[in-house]
């Protein structure tokens, strides 16, 4: 494992960690609520959420580590019961597009009201029974609550334990073009850069979302590429797979530089999974073995809907002499 970690405050926040695959045993995903997310819009964009949705989907999100106690990573006292790294997912229950497969689940899929779930394939994080992490394209039957292969059209229901929608901008070393996925970011501001609170930046909103969702691919090529609406530097959380190692990014930048970030750190596919100031990083060995966050985003919202938790080999703790030395062991 190696943990990268650049903060200039107020310039640049950027985390990288690689994870060997060979160390991990197991990743885990967590939805909170499910069911009643399930039935709620998640977070709307093309139209004004209710009280009541606004309040229901705000009811629905937990803490981290409220996630791993769940997840059963962390006991009640919220010390690590294993060495694990989480981070978050939470585009997972807010926002159309984001689906997920939970082999156990009841339903297995997971979506949330209202998503028109129209994408003919979802791009996804995907860990199989077997114990193998993979970036895959999948086709979600939603009437027969099943899930196949997109190429090959195969019945993977029974091989994949979990599997979550991200959108794919690293595909076999060759960076997305923004125009190919951008209608797979139902919150536009994740694109484009505009102000929502003003005129201008309201103007931008409504006329992306006019007609949505038949329109929103073209509005927002309309915006950015006519009438000049500048592309967005966000805030990103996205996982990167590569034949010996699994990558976490976490920095601001746009879609293609998230992609290329990927690619620079090793990885070979890439899905960008989380927005925002809900990204962050769990780890166990933090703050004396007893867990914490590292390097969160500077407007960090700590609930969530979604958390994703990889479980490494090997004791959670090491019983190593006191004193200031620094010892590894290998």
């Amino acid at each position: 494992m190696r943990l990268e970690i650049n903060r200039l405050e107020g310039l640049r926040n950027d985390l990288l960690l690689r994870l060997e695959r060979a160390e991990v045993d197991a990743a885990l995903l967590n939805v909170s609520h499910r069911a009643r997310l399930m039935a709620l819009p998640g977070m709307p964009r093309h139209r004004l959420a209710t009280p009541d949705e606004s309040e229901g989907v705000a009811e629905c999100k937990i803490g981290i580590e409220e996630h791993l106690r769940q997840l059963n990573i962390i006991d009640e006292a919220g010390l690590p019961r294993c060495r694990a790294i989480a981070i978050s997912n939470r585009n997972l229950g807010t926002n159309h597009g984001n689906v997920a497969w939970q082999r156990t689940g009841t339903p297995p899929i997971f979506r949330i009201a209202e998503d028109p779930c129209s994408y003919a394939v979802h791009s996804c994080l995907a860990f199989r029974r077997n114990g193998a992490l993979s970036i895959e394209d999948l086709r979600f039957d939603f009437a027969a609550q099943q899930i196949y292969g997109a190429q090959d059209g195969r019945n993977l229901s029974d091989e994949i334990e979990w599997a979550t929608f991200g959108q794919h901008v690293l595909r076999a070393g060759t960076l997305t073009p923004i125009e190919e996925i951008i209608e797979q970011f139902y919150d536009i501001r994740h694109v484009l850069a505009f102000d929502h609170d003003k005129d201008h930046g309201l103007r931008v909103r409504d006329c992306s979302y006019r007609d949505y969702p038949a329109k929103f691919r073209e509005n927002a090529i309309t915006a950015w590429r006519d009438s000049g609406v500048p592309r967005a530097r966000y805030f990103h959380n996205a996982i990167g797979i590569s034949g010996d190692a699994m990558f976490v990014v976490q920095r601001e930048g746009t879609v293609e530089e998230i992609g290329a970030a990927l690619r620079a750190a090793g990885a070979d596919d890439g899905i960008i999974l989380d927005n925002g100031g809900s990204v962050v990083c769990w780890a166990w060995w933090l703050n004396q073995y007893r867990g914490g966050i590292v390097s969160p985003t500077i407007d960090y919202r700590p609930p969530g809907t979604s958390a994703i938790a990889f479980v490494l080999k090997g004791p959670v703790t090491h019983d190593l002499p006191g004193g200031s030395v620094s010892y590894s062991v290998l």
